[in-house]
């Protein structure tokens, strides 16, 4: 999938997006829209994967926090 960020209104897939929205497409539906004009490629790189916030980054990830009986 190609990430895009439209630049004007749109219909993708039956659902109606606005100017800025940023949408997911198929490598030729993504040359299609930037052609036209009707989008542009997403400069915002895809976020990696990170910890999940409870965990400190000192502890393996394996390592959780046991209940008191």
């Amino acid at each position: 999938m190609t990430p895009l960020v439209l630049k004007r209104p749109h219909t993708h897939a039956g659902m109606a997006y606005q100017a800025g929205d940023r949408i997911d497409v198929e490598a030729t539906t993504a040359d299609w829209l930037i052609a036209h004009g009707v989008a542009a490629p997403d400069a915002v790189p895809p976020k990696a994967e990170s910890e999940p916030a409870d965990l400190k980054p000192d502890l393996p990830r394996s390592q959780r926090k046991e209940s008191k009986p």
